[in-house]
């Protein structure tokens, strides 16, 4: 019972302090802690700190580009190359093996037999293609898979890519029966370049016929001549909806089908009424 009573009296005590030292808690004085203790702003560590000063960083490895090779090894691709005349002598072979992403290549000359061959390779994946400049190529390759060990022939036919083309286009498009469009075509010169790929360039001076047939009259100078940029035109007018029949004529040796949109009857016009009459009531 006193032990209670003891307890209670120190409490009573405790709170009358915390009052007390709420109502004059300004003119408390708090004592400064010790240098070095926990907590305190500028309070030296005891943990040593590391000097990475002049420390080396390891060097990350780098991932070179992939090299595939095609030799050394034990298998052989070889073939011929055929023309539109017989077999080529003297075109170029173009044998890449493929891996993933990564390419390697190598390049022979077929004999005067339009023969080829490149052995001691290895196996794998492999895209051939052939072409000799100016006017031969394929520009679609073969793509095999060759076996270790193993000897593959493959044959390459090549195209003729010296002549003429010409394409045509027709403004407006599609053409409107009854209005006037412009009808322009252009003639190219195909050549095959020492990389064997195939362009065209602007064939100027040449003489161009445009035939049309059904539903399509021309107006011009017919047949013309190319300018500079190999291109002449002409008026051109639809009878007609429906396909559009028209092809060009080259220097009178060659007949090219020329493709433009159809000849269409156009968008209605319709005509908003600017009043609406008012309805006579009897």
């Amino acid at each position: 019972m006193t032990s209670r009573v003891g307890e209670r009296w120190w409490l009573a005590v405790a709170l009358v302090l915390l009052v007390a030292g709420c109502s004059n808690i300004a003119n408390l004085s708090i004592p400064t802690p010790p240098p070095g203790s926990p907590g305190v702003v500028g309070a030296t560590s005891t943990t040593a700190v590391s000097d990475l000063t002049g420390a080396a960083l390891p060097t990350v490895a780098s991932t070179p580009p992939t090299s595939v090779v095609l030799t050394p090894g034990t298998s052989t691709l070889s073939g011929i190359v055929i023309g539109p005349s017989g077999t080529v002598g003297g075109a170029t072979v173009f044998i890449e093996r493929l891996v993933n992403a990564s390419v390697g290549s190598k390049m022979v000359t077929t004999a005067a037999d339009g023969t080829w061959k490149l052995a001691n390779i290895v196996g794998g994946t492999y895209r051939v293609r052939a072409w000799q400049a100016p006017d031969l190529d394929l520009i679609t390759p073969q793509i095999l898979l060759l076996p270790v060990g193993a000897a593959m022939s493959v044959n390459l036919t090549l195209m003729s890519y010296s002549g003429e083309s010409a394409t045509a286009t027709v403004s407006p498009s599609p053409p409107v029966v009854g209005e006037v469009a412009i009808l322009t075509v252009q003639v190219l010169q195909e050549t095959v370049g020492p990389d064997g790929v195939v362009r065209g360039s602007p064939l100027a001076g040449a003489n161009v016929e445009v035939v049309a047939a059904g539903n399509v009259v021309l107006a011009g100078t017919n047949p013309g001549t190319t300018d500079s940029s190999g291109a002449m035109s002409l008026d051109l007018g639809c009878s007609s909806i429906g396909p559009v029949g028209l092809s060009a004529l080259v220097n009178g040796l060659t007949s090219f089908p020329l493709t433009v949109a159809d000849c269409s009857e156009g968008i209605p016009t319709v005509t908003t009424p600017t009043s609406v009459p008012s309805s006579s009531v009897p």
